[in-house]
């Protein structure tokens, strides 16, 4: 039964970007385990990014899909869910939670399509003139990288200034 002191249990927007969060980790669940069930049980995929000196670059997307994408999200829905609940105030910003869910998705994407595309193009070719391309689409992946550390700075700001003062609120 919802009180009428949890300003967080009236706020459709705060709801629905909080289960978004969970059904992003749902998506990217699936995503992750149905790639490492390809990688594992197709023996020409599973060769290749063991042994193609760029072939790594695809077991990264992979790692990141699933840490990002899966662990990630289901750590942010589920704090979201938690925090204001916790501290019993609403969430310190409603704009940051939207900045965060966007940019986050946005970076992870980019970072996992650029660690593929560089693992497939680098393949087993190790030449100068492969090497300068898979350089630049890794420079991609630090640039997509830096978006998800920068959405994870803006969600530990939220949720710390939610926390703040919250005895004095209490």
């Amino acid at each position: 039964m919802q009180q009428a002191n949890e300003p967080w249990a009236q706020d459709k927007e705060y709801t629905k970007y909080t289960l978004w969060f969970i059904y992003m980790c749902i998506v990217y669940s699936i995503i992750g385990f149905s790639w490492g069930a390809l990688m594992g049980g197709i023996p020409v995929f599973r060769h290749f990014v063991d042994t193609a000196p760029h072939g790594r670059l695809i077991l990264l997307g992979h790692g990141h899909i699933n840490l990002l994408g899966w662990v990630e999200m289901a750590i942010f829905g589920a704090l979201y869910f938690v925090i204001p609940r916790l501290v019993r105030r609403p969430i310190y910003s409603m704009r940051l939670v939207k900045v965060h869910f966007w940019t986050h998705n946005f970076g992870l994407l980019g970072m996992v399509t650029f660690f593929c595309l560089a693992g497939a193009i680098g393949g087993y070719d190790v030449s100068d003139e492969v090497a300068a391309v898979v350089n630049h689409l890794m420079a991609a992946v630090g640039i997509f990288g830096t978006l998800v550390l920068s959405a994870n700075i803006i969600w530990g700001y939220n949720l710390f200034r939610t926390c703040a003062g919250w005895e004095k609120r209490i």
